[in-house]
């Protein structure tokens, strides 16, 4: 079985899709939800479903997900696919990326899936958070996830960390369609101002390691030396 990571707050339909396209890859897989407080119903459905899930009654943040997660699978696994809760994948895309003799490879995000075929560009830097395959031997040389970000820069941190390590992160060219910022556009208006409150403190904590916030001019020059 290949291990599939997938972590959730609310957005159940959302949530449907992207187990179902996860189900119906051309592999074997086994899912595993971490849920952060959900209050949808996604809970309930999960349970119903017979998906193995692990219940937060708090929103502990994507970061200390993920480092959960992969943590429990790496024990039996050599790699995990780590998809948003607001993905839907086609069914070639696992076995497309572990074709890939790489540590960390990821796909990219579109937003209409019958535009693209099944690799729609060559294989380039900027690798896409929203859907990855991350293999134990990145895990090992790279670390976890920097848990003083919770929502937000965790990503880009770990992919500069991943470049001083010598770990090569590759954007792939394997479309899966992404309905982005969808946990804001579900939120209530309190918790849209706590996460994007929360949002820019992430972005501050990367600025005090790295003197510049991701993806502003300063950003691309950690990847120069």
């Amino acid at each position: 079985m290949n291990p599939v990571l997938l972590v959730t707050h609310n957005c159940l339909e959302l949530t449907k899709k992207c187990v179902a396209s996860v189900q119906e890859q051309t592999i074997s897989v086994d899912i595993l939800v971490i849920d952060n407080a959900s209050t949808d119903g996604t809970r309930e459905w999960l349970s119903e479903q017979g998906i193995k899930a692990m219940l937060f009654d708090t929103n502990i943040g994507v970061s200390i997900a993920w480092n959960v997660g992969l943590e429990l699978a790496f024990k039996n696994h050599g790699h995990c696919l780590v998809v948003n809760n607001d993905t839907k994948l086609p069914p070639y895309f696992y076995n497309k990326l572990l074709s890939y003799d790489l540590s960390f490879v990821t796909g990219v995000s579109v937003d209409d899936l019958s535009n693209h075929p099944e690799e729609w560009k060559q294989p380039a830097e900027y690798p896409d958070f929203s859907a990855f395959l991350i293999r134990r031997s990145c895990w090992c040389a790279v670390g976890r996830f920097d848990q003083r970000m919770k929502f937000y820069a965790s990503d880009c941190d770990y992919a500069v960390r991943a470049h001083r390590a010598g770990i090569g992160m590759v954007n792939a060219g394997v479309p899966f369609h992404h309905e982005r910022s969808s946990t804001l556009k579900h939120a209530t208006a309190e918790e849209r101002t706590e996460i994007q409150a929360q949002a820019d403190e992430d972005r501050r904590v990367f600025k005090s390691i790295y003197g510049c916030f991701p993806w502003e001019s300063g950003y691309s020059k950690l990847f120069t030396n």
